[in-house]
This record gives C-alpha cells, sequence and structure tokens, in this order.
C-alpha cells in the first residue's frame, strides 16, 4: 500500500495501549479497537513497531519482543500484557502483521515507526522496554545532564546507528505492504551528548541515508513504489540542529518525505512558517500534537481544534496526532464495570467524571483534518502552560520582578476570524501574587478597560484541574476583549504590574494564558 499525498491525519499509536486495555484479548478485540479509525479523517497510522529501539512488538530476529521478560511477574499490567500478546500469536501471528492488515482493509496507510529513543527505561530499568541490548552497554547512555532522559543511548556509537538500521530492513522485508517507515525522533528527542549534536548532525544525515537506500532497494525487489520515509523533530529547525538533525540537508538530497515538528507537551505556536521556509513545498509538514499540555490534564475536543486550526493558518499540510489512544484505554481504565463488558469501546465518563469531555476525543478524527470544517466550530487555544525544563518546549514568557521589570509582553497565536465569532474571552493566570498586588493590562498595545476584566483569587495555590500539581497563591483574570484590538496571528498581552504587596520580592510568572473562541 502506497502512502496518500498529502495525509490529513497521521494517528500515532504506541502499540502497547491495546494490550493493556484489559485482561484476556484477542483477534475480535483488536478489530474492535481499531474500528474507532474506520470512516473518520485518519490517513495515515503510524504503529510504534520498536519501543525505545531496542525492543520490537513484531517476532523479530534482531531484538527481544517488549515484554519478554513479564511471563511470570509480580506485576499485574505486566502479565496482562504479555498474556494478550501471546493469545494473539496464537490467534494471528504476529501482532504487528495484523494491524497493518486491519488498517489497509480500512483504507488507512500503515507506517511502521521506530522510537528513535525513548527514556523510559529511567524510570523503569527493569521494565519491559529495557532491553539488553539496552542494559548490557551503561557507557553508551547520554546521562547527565539530560536528567530523565539520560537513558537514552548515544547515536555517536556507530552500533547504536546500526542496530536502528538493521530493524528497518527486517521490519520492511517482513511487512512489504506496508506504506513506509517513521524514525519518530520526538519520543525521547536527544542522541548526542550535550553540545555535540550539529558537530554529529553529518552521521544522523548518513544513518537516514543508508535508511533511505535500504527502503529504495527494497521498494525496487518487492516492484513497488517508494517507500514513505517520515520523521518527527523538535519544533524548531535550530532546535532540530542542535539535536543533530540536519533538515535542510535532507530536503537536499531528497532522503525524506514528511516531517512532524513539535514538543513533548502540546504545543499551539509550532514554527510551520520556518519549517516551510527550510523545506519548501516538496515535503510534507504535519504538525506534531501531544494529547496532554504537560500538566498532566489532556486536551479536550475544544483544545484539539486550536491547535490543529493554528497549524494549519501556518501553513501545515495535516496534523499528527500523538498519545491520543492514551484517552480511549487509559482514563477510562480508570472506571469501575462489570467483568463481562467488552473492552471496546470503553464505558461512557459521565459528567461527574474528572474528564466529562473524555468520550467525545473520538470526534477530532472526523474533524481535524478539515481546515475549511474547522473554521466553524468552537476553539479553545493554550499558551505557556507550565515552567518548561531542558529544551523542546515553546519558550517562556518574561516574569515581573518586584524589584525590578513591572512591564512584561506575553505573546501568543490565534487565527481566527474574530468577526464571525459569538464569543471571545480571554484567561491568564498571574503566579505568586496576593489580592493586594494589583496589574494592568493592553491587547496589542490598546489599554483594556477595567470594566472588561474580571479577577478571582485563589488564596491556596492548587491547580484545581491536576491535584499533584501545586501552583503559589495565583490570581485569574478573565478579560472580555476589544475585537478591534486583537490581529488575526500573533498577539501580545502586556501585564505591568502597578501596585505591589509590601514586604515582598521575588517575581510574579505568567501561566495558562488561555482563548476561548465561540461561534453561533
Amino acid at each position: 500500500m502506497t502512502a496518500p499525498k498529502k495525509p490529513r491525519i497521521i494517528f500515532n499509536d504506541d502499540g502497547s495501549n491495546f494490550l493493556y486495555a484489559w485482561d484476556d484479548l484477542g483477534a475480535e478485540d483488536l478489530r474492535a479497537y481499531l474500528r474507532y479509525l474506520e470512516g473518520t479523517q485518519v490517513d495515515m497510522v503510524a504503529w510504534c513497531v520498536a519501543f525505545g529501539g531496542y525492543v520490537t512488538y513484531y517476532e523479530s530476529n534482531v531484538a527481544e519482543r517488549v515484554g519478554t521478560g513479564f511471563l511470570v511477574t509480580d506485576r499485574v499490567r505486566g502479565r496482562r500484557f504479555a498474556h494478550n500478546r501471546a493469545r494473539l500469536a496464537r490467534e494471528v501471528g504476529d501482532y504487528v502483521g495484523f494491524v497493518f492488515e486491519q488498517l489497509r482493509e480500512m483504507g488507512i496507510a500503515p507506517v511502521a515507526s521506530f522510537r528513535m529513543n525513548d527514556a523510559h527505561m529511567s524510570s523503569d530499568p527493569v521494565g519491559p522496554v529495557a532491553g539488553r541490548f539496552w542494559m548490557n552497554h551503561p557507557e553508551w547512555r547520554l546521562g547527565d545532564p539530560f536528567g530523565y532522559y539520560g537513558s537514552c543511548l548515544d547515536y555517536a556509537v556507530p552500533a547504536v546507528r546500526e542496530y536502528l538500521r538493521m530493524l528497518v530492513a527486517e521490519a520492511v522485508e517482513k511487512f512489504p505492504q506496508m506504506a513506509g517507515v517513521e524514525l519518530d525522533g520526538m519520543r525521547s528527542p536527544f542522541f548526542f551528548r550535550e553540545g555535540q549534536g550539529p558537530a554529529n548532525a553529518p552521521i544522523m544525515t548518513a544513518l537516514v541515508r543508508t535508511i533511505r537506500e535500504d527502503l529504495d532497494r527494497a521498494a525496487e525487489r518487492a516492484g513497488r513504489e517508494r517507500y514513505h520515509l517520515r520523521v518527527n523533530v523538535p519544533r524548531s529547525p535550530e532546535l532540530a540542529l542542535e539535536c543533530g538533525l540536519d533538515v535542510g540537508a535532507w530536503v537536499e538530497d531528497g532522503l525524506v518525505d514528511g516531517i512532524s515538528p513539535g514538543c513533548y507537551g502540546a504545543d499551539f505556536q509550532v514554527p510551520i512558517e520556518a519549517w516551510r521556509e527550510l523545506v519548501g513545498d516538496g515535503m510534507l509538514v504535519h504538525a506534531y500534537l501531544n494529547c496532554s499540555p504537560a500538566t498532566g490534564q489532556y486536551l479536550s475536543v475544544e483544545e484539539y481544534r486550536g491547535a490543529a486550526a493554528n497549524a494549519f493558518a501556518a501553513g501545515a499540510d495535516g496534523v499528527y496526532l500523538f498519545n491520543v489512544p492514551c484517552t480511549l484505554t487509559e482514563l477510562p481504565g480508570l472506571i469501575a464495570r462489570p467483568v463481562d463488558q467488552p473492552p471496546f469501546p470503553p464505558p461512557e465518563s459521565g459528567a461527574g467524571y474528572w474528564h466529562p469531555d473524555i468520550t467525545r476525543i473520538p470526534d477530532i478524527l472526523s474533524e481535524l483534518g478539515d481546515r475549511e470544517a474547522l473554521a466553524a466550530l468552537d476553539k479553545r487555544f493554550l499558551f505557556h502552560l507550565e515552567e518548561q525544563s531542558y529544551r523542546h518546549y515553546p519558550p517562556e514568557p518574561d516574569r515581573i520582578n518586584r524589584h525590578g521589570v513591572s512591564s512584561i509582553e506575553v505573546p501568543w497565536r490565534c487565527y481566527e476570524d474574530y468577526d464571525r465569532a459569538a464569543e471571545i474571552a480571554i484567561e491568564v493566570k498571574l503566579v505568586g501574587v496576593t489580592v493586594r498586588d494589583e496589574f494592568e493590562f493592553a491587547l496589542n498595545g490598546q489599554p483594556i478597560a477595567p470594566e472588561r476584566i474580571e479577577r478571582l483569587h485563589a488564596p491556596g495555590g492548587r491547580d484545581q484541574r491536576v491535584h499533584w500539581r501545586r501552583l503559589e497563591p495565583f490570581s485569574l483574570y478573565r478579560i472580555d476583549p476589544d475585537r478591534t484590538a486583537l490581529l488575526r496571528g500573533e498577539n501580545t498581552l502586556t501585564v505591568t504590574m502597578t501596585g505591589r504587596e509590601p514586604d515582598l520580592f521575588g517575581e510574579v510568572l505568567v501561566r495558562e494564558l488561555v482563548a476561548d473562541v465561540r461561534y453561533a
């Protein structure tokens, strides 16, 4: 099966969500699990076939199968994973091969996705994804200062690069009818030791070139069209090069057919324009949208729409959805239900659930790929969600210093047609404040009248959506903006501190600027 010329939605499935979803799952359950993709705008599925690049979901002669060591275990979910795999092997043979067959029958192009690195071993060094290739070579790990990502392997080591190449070549041989291959450089987007990315970019380009050549030879042997090769990359060309990914060199040599730039959290401001300038119109660019803004709260339907609309307006060919299956298995898995109830579709969450919108999430698969229809739907845009650590996130706005800078500019992007909207609202949290601190606001240089602003205060500071995440005491400002002040595209909210609590020093932070745009 060949890849569509311009996929509307590319959908990533990490391969494990189904296997963890319920006890004793078989082929009919897997068909039911995949059925939510049927008849949607999903044109391509990037199914994870190698976890971290060191273990595989398919039956491999190169690597261990993921979860191999969990046949006998004290971990309930690990046991479930292993037994579901064993049952599928008895019923259909190769798990991945069966998935690809089902997708092709639905008219959806399957792509084998390889996670070039994965840091799950940092929190579980003897878990189901910690294969012996990784275990036997601690000297190849990135280590400090990468923190959680220190368990990733260094691609400066030839054996690491060759291992990935061997896995890709094996998968194409096993599944020749798939549409292509994805190199997922974003699940843990670190490949070289600190500061060595740009110098090592040529060896990563050589690896991509070798994989391209392997794919071309495989296509020739199979008598078929070119295999699609795509790569998930960091959010900006500069950051990608810092990590050792020279996308410009790939373009010059015609190595890659598509990229998906973004960050691990939900990014509503992916700099698609910068990528378009670099790659031109000859390479597909799909905005990489994760299911969560990294605050622990999964995106709502309106938030997905906002991220997709911004991506299209900035020049994206479509959207790439990552981790959406989590909302279809993980959260419903927290709801107690009769043991004889079919696992798919998941049960209704109900209005009392902590994310009552969750059962609507499959709706996005029939919405986000249609730019024109999306324009008239309600949207919610999220910006500056939390303090970010160690690269790969949108830049933070400046901070107000109680004894220094008193005015800051907070950028945000929205391409909506404000004249058509029935309602527009802006919210912003200022963190680390008391009720006696006072602020004024301006939108794109125009002062906002006090009567257009409502202030609420949280003296305890707990973020009401996510109980494990705490904020300092904050004030939430709800703004009814003058539409004449809004710009289509880049906007700036200016925040000025006009009154200070005595006996306090330190900084005031901006968190969670939200723009709601609703249509009649």
